[in-house]
């Protein structure tokens, strides 16, 4: 109210001393105070009037506080203004870390005056304090657009290339083309428009906080309606987030057709295909590159066979498995146990660790343990791999056979320690077997 309202004159010296302990409350609410006033409010004699002076400056502290953490957050913005781009667009999206639903991302538009007091990352605020700023920012925005992405899409181009689906969908619909689009996160969607990634965009950008205010409430909103489609699995409550309560009802129910398969909580709910379970043990008995791609041959003529999300997963696994055969160490370890088990031994450990070091191969010949150190290299390598077997390097084996040893409460029975090299070069690769490379005292 203007301070010429002779209901609720301004707070002076004068009229301070003549005012009760309400009316000096109800000036304060409606006319406010001058800064120069507050130590007179908090000096007063009466107890209610210091509260009084000191809950007004606190709430003008409020006041410039956010006032100058709005103007940061417009700092971007205003930069493109400034450089004659009158349409600067705001792009985040939400749900990436859900187990069920979509995707969702909004584009915002901001005109240059626009103030949206409290607007701020939208995980940083409540769900009303979010619904209320969503409909400021639907009434004030030049321009609005929002893009989805559904479970099955996400299954079949992963969760990464979704969210940038739906940020380019967005932005199509914001119906007016952005001079300039300012991107939460580090990877831009590669819209027809030009491209700011920024980093924890939404503090640090009005357009984009807005955005992530929309994206959010549409997306709950979506949630809540979905509830009632499919009932017993909470999405009004955990919006399909994996809580406690969901993982339950996953494990109760199974998946429904909202349920991303693709996720590991959701795709160890469901009971894997025939076909799958037959790849998947496939490619983890691989011992060799060719194998591998062999197994990949068979997967391709397999798809149809395949339930949603089953394929990514393979792919995934494959991905893996094929990293760990492509490295020299791995590989080399695997063809010694193939060497040894042609041999007649019994494999009993891979990559054993404990103690601080760890054993290759633990093998049976007999009644004899072997514990056996694996050094590969490719030809023309210098020296041979084996002398890389040093003193340091046997105490750690020494050490980590111990371990084993008490573990398995193996005693008093015969064990030797051996080396096998594998150079690789053309064709197959070269095995020797140093059978008691070295010898320890005890264990």
């Amino acid at each position: 109210m203007s301070t010429q309202d002779p209901l609720h004159p301004p707070l002076t010296l004068e009229t301070l001393r003549q005012l009760s302990v309400a009316q000096v409350r109800e000036c304060l609410e409606h006319s406010g105070c001058a800064p120069e006033l507050w130590a007179l409010l908090e000096r007063d004699p009466r107890l209610g009037v210091r509260r009084l002076g000191i809950r007004s400056r606190q709430a003008w502290q409020r006041q410039e506080a956010e006032q100058t953490r709005l103007g940061r957050l417009l700092e971007l913005e205003q930069r493109w203004w400034a450089q004659g781009c009158a349409r600067v667009a705001g792009v985040d999206e939400v749900g990436r870390g859900c187990l069920a639903g979509p995707v969702v991302a909004a584009a915002v538009i901001l005109r240059p005056q626009t103030r949206l007091p409290g607007l701020d990352d939208s995980k940083k605020l409540s769900p009303e304090k979010r619904a209320r700023l969503a409909l400021q920012i639907t009434a004030q925005a030049q321009a609005l657009g929002i893009g989805q992405v559904e479970a099955g899409e996400i299954d079949q181009i992963d969760i990464l290339q979704a969210s940038l689906k739906a940020m380019r969908l967005a932005l199509a619909q914001l119906g007016e083309a952005p001079q300039q689009v300012l991107v939460d996160g580090s990877h831009r969607p590669r819209s027809p428009y030009p491209e700011t990634a920024v980093v924890q965009g939404d503090s640090r950008s009005l357009s984009i906080a807005a955005a992530s205010v929309v994206a959010k409430v549409h997306r709950d909103r979506l949630m809540v309606e979905y509830d009632l489609q499919y009932p017993g699995y909470g999405f009004a409550e955990h919006k399909g987030y994996g809580s406690p309560q969901h993982l339950d009802a996953l494990e109760a129910l199974g998946p429904c057709p909202l349920h991303r398969l693709s996720f590991a909580p959701v795709a160890r709910t469901r009971k894997a295909s025939a076909s799958f379970s037959l790849f998947m043990e496939g490619i983890e008995s691989c011992r060799h590159l060719a194998e591998l791609e062999r197994i990949a041959l068979y997967i391709k003529e397999g798809v149809a066979e395949l339930q949603p999300g089953e394929l990514e997963e393979l792919r995934n696994q494959y991905r893996v498995r094929r990293q760990l055969l492509g490295g020299t160490g791995p590989r080399g370890a695997a063809e010694a146990a193939e060497y040894l088990e042609g041999c007649g031994y019994q494999i009993l450990e891979r990559r054993y660790r404990g103690a601080g070091g760890e054993l290759d191969l633990v093998a049976r010949q007999g009644d004899c343990l072997v514990f056996v150190e694996v050094k590969s290299s490719q030809a023309g390598g210098l020296g041979h791999p084996e002398e890389r077997v040093d003193a340091a390097k046997r105490a750690h084996l020494v050490r980590a056979t111990r371990h084993y040893c008490e573990r398995h409460r193996v005693g008093g029975q015969e064990f030797r320690f051996d080396v096998i090299a594998v150079v690789f070069g053309k064709g197959e690769p070269q095995i020797t077997h140093l059978i008691e490379a070295f010898q320890a005292n005890s264990l």
